[in-house]
C-alpha cells in the first residue's frame, strides 16, 4: 500500500526541515548577514572600529548576474520535438514571469520548489 497524502506531506516536510539550516546559511550569505571576515584586528584598530558593523556583500552578485541571463525557452519531448502544450501551460500559468524567483532560490540554496496541479479545465 502506498503513502497516504498525510504521510507524504509529513515525509516531505521532514526533508525540508533537515535542509533548513543549510539553506539558511546560504540565504544569509546572499543577504549579507555575514561578518567581515577579511578585516584583520590591526585593520580594526587602525580604523577605530569604524567598519566593525560593515560588510560589502559580493555574495549576491554571482546569482543575481546569472539569473538575469537564464530563461527557459521551451520544453522538449524525448524525441527532441517541442512540447507545445507544455509551453502554453507554462505561459498561461505565468511561470515565465515567476521563474526568476525559482531560479534565484536554486542558485542561492541549491534547491527550489514549485507547486503544480491539474486545474481540471482541460485547456
Amino acid at each position: 500500500m502506498g503513502e497516504t497524502p498525510l504521510q507524504m506531506t509529513e515525509r516531505l516536510y521532514g526533508k525540508l526541515q533537515r535542509r533548513r539550516q543549510e539553506a539558511r546559511k546560504w540565504s544569509d550569505a546572499y543577504e549579507g548577514k555575514r561578518p567581515l571576515l577579511f578585516a584583520s584586528p590591526e585593520f580594526s584598530t587602525q580604523t577605530g572600529g569604524l567598519f566593525d558593523g560593515f560588510s560589502d556583500n559580493w555574495c549576491s552578485v554571482v546569482p543575481d548576474a546569472t539569473v538575469e541571463r537564464l530563461m527557459p525557452l521551451g520544453f522538449r519531448l524525448e524525441d527532441g520535438s517541442l512540447d507545445q502544450a507544455a509551453g502554453k501551460a507554462w505561459r498561461r500559468s505565468e511561470c515565465d514571469v515567476e521563474v526568476g524567483l525559482a531560479l534565484l532560490e536554486a542558485l542561492i540554496t541549491g534547491r527550489s520548489y514549485a507547486l503544480v496541479w491539474d486545474s481540471g479545465n482541460g485547456s
